[in-house]
């Protein structure tokens, strides 16, 4: 059986079009974890029409508020074979059931995503980072390299290295990451987009390509407390030294800050790549966000080649 886990907090809008899509399966095995986060709106409500109505949905609060609290509160009600994180405001399709039985021969998987407006009208294609499966774990770690949680789904096994997750954890999508990188034996990379990941106003983050300036900042200082927590947690850091994080260090420091000249970030010692992201990011938001979106193809050429 598969067990989704599917965080939920004031999606009133959406949550019925990720429950409606997982429905439509009745060959494979699942169970979907819903965890209401607190939601100020009907999303309890919502989503408990279709739990009535469907035993294979639970809906649970959170114990918590948090995502992390609460996606580690979801894990500890799951019985599948295989883990996967849903977001509420998403669409699963179909194509990911016919993948189980090559999924079940391997430790993790991972695809890659339509970028989809409010509607779910489709706009661009997110290719997953080709470096997280092809460098090794320093290298991974030391550069922050991850999915969004989404892109993930792992056999038990690694699931119970990843769960229950630091609860200091400001976000879970680079904790994932690197867990999954050090433990899994294999990585079953799916070579198409099996997910429609919706953008809107309401995203904690801002959407996978807003580059605005109180968006960057917020990510930025995410990151930064992020390392913090990193650097106690033995079972992604045991064996290395806090200066693997220099770089991502000083990188995150300059794209936190609200004012930046560019001869901050030519006299910092970063490579020379890095110092081109920053300025892009910080002083052409626009164009970095074409920038990405090129760059998803080029990954995807490459991929295939």
């Amino acid at each position: 059986m598969i067990s989704f886990i599917m965080m939920a907090y004031n999606v009133e809008k959406y949550i019925a079009d990720a429950i409606v899509e997982l429905q439509k399966e009745n060959e494979v095995k699942w169970e979907l974890i819903i965890v209401d986060d607190f939601s100020t709106d009907s999303t309890f409500e919502v989503a408990k029409r279709f739990a009535d109505g469907d035993e294979r949905i639970k809906l649970v609060k959170n114990t918590s508020k948090g995502k992390v609290t609460g996606t580690n509160y979801g894990y500890s009600l799951t019985s599948g074979d295989i883990i996967k994180c849903i977001d509420s405001d998403d669409v699963l399709l179909q194509d990911f059931f016919r993948e189980y039985e090559n999924m079940k021969k391997y430790d993790a998987h991972c695809h890659s995503a339509f970028i989809a407006d409010h509607k779910l009208n489709t706009r661009a294609i997110y290719n997953i980072n080709p470096l997280l499966i092809s460098k090794g774990f320093e290298f991974v770690l030391s550069n922050l390299v991850s999915f969004p949680k989404w892109s993930w789904s792992f056999s038990r096994k690694i699931a119970e290295k990843i769960f229950p997750m630091p609860e200091t954890l400001p976000f879970e999508d680079v904790w994932i990451a690197l867990t999954v990188k050090k433990y899994s034996k294999n990585v079953y990379v799916i070579d198409k987009p099996i997910y429609l990941y919706r953008q809107h106003d309401n995203q904690t983050f801002g959407g996978i390509i807003n580059y605005s300036k109180e968006k960057v900042i917020f990510r930025a200082k995410r990151l930064l407390a992020l390392m913090d927590v990193l650097e106690n947690e033995p079972r992604v850091f045991k064996g290395f030294e806090k200066n693997i994080f220099d770089s991502a260090r000083v990188y995150n420091r300059l794209m936190s800050k609200e004012r930046l000249s560019v001869w901050d970030v030519l006299i910092s010692e970063l490579r020379a790549m890095a110092k081109f992201k920053i300025i892009l990011i910080k002083k052409f938001p626009m164009l970095a966000k074409y920038a990405t979106i090129l760059k998803w193809k080029l990954d995807a050429l490459l991929s295939k080649n």
